[in-house]
């Protein structure tokens, strides 16, 4: 069987934001996890400020990338203990909680919960919808405030009101950190200063009009965004 990716070679400046587009099941994920040392690569390596990710002590590797999925993982804890996963200190900064929440535009459905913050969200986070689901990750990778942002469909299950919302706190975000978008609505992929296409394996800059012309194989086309921003 051939690699998923095969020869790929992608520099990403600190403080860029670079979107991954291509066909579903070409490989975009694969290089997230990559990155994150879910996967390892079979030959080349991938550096992180000029220093193999193999040589960094995974923990730390994990607290410099934060990651969003379209398939969140929650604990069954608190709404508050899930956001603040992962906090090196181990309290739970409540302040931090609630601004990472705001920005994430989950402050607002959490606080008609009957506990608010402290309501448990059952096991895998089985008493909130799938919008929800991924709000309290987008927090959470906010709480962390890794230097690279790892967003993979981050948006899939959101109205496009939420995601438009979601997108303004993103592009405060953008200013001070590196982000890697994986997505296939157009919203989300102009939001990038640079567009790579993954496909056939094959990694290759592509230019916004470029991209464009493809006409909705990768991302949701025109007309299709105008219909959502019209419906939100």
């Amino acid at each position: 069987m051939p690699p998923t990716v095969d020869g790929v070679n992608l520099h990403i400046r600190a403080g860029e934001t670079i979107a991954i587009v291509g066909p579903s099941g070409g490989g975009k994920t694969t290089l997230a996890k990559l990155l994150l040392r879910l996967y390892h690569p079979q030959s080349g390596y991938i550096a992180l400020d000029n220093h193999d990710i193999q040589d960094i002590q995974l923990q730390c590797l994990r607290t410099h990338i934060a990651f969003v999925s379209q398939d969140p993982m929650l604990f069954s804890g608190t709404i508050a203990k899930n956001i603040a996963y992962g906090d090196p200190v181990g309290d739970i900064n409540m302040r931090k909680v609630e601004n990472a929440a705001k920005i994430a535009n989950a402050d607002e459905f959490i606080k008609i919960l009957p506990e608010g913050y402290d309501s448990y969200v059952g096991q895998r986070g089985s008493s909130l919808s799938g919008g929800q689901k991924q709000r309290l990750s987008i927090a959470r990778a906010i709480y962390q405030n890794s230097s690279i942002l790892v967003l993979d469909e981050a948006t899939s299950a959101l109205d496009s009101r939420s995601e438009l919302l979601l997108k303004e706190a993103l592009m405060n975000l953008m200013a001070s950190h590196t982000v890697v978008i994986i997505a296939h609505r157009l919203e989300m992929i102009l939001m990038a200063d640079r567009i790579v296409l993954l496909e056939g394996g094959k990694l290759r800059e592509v230019t916004r009009s470029a991209f464009l012309s493809l006409d909705g194989r990768f991302g949701s086309p025109p007309d299709v965004l105008s219909r959502e921003l019209g419906e939100a």
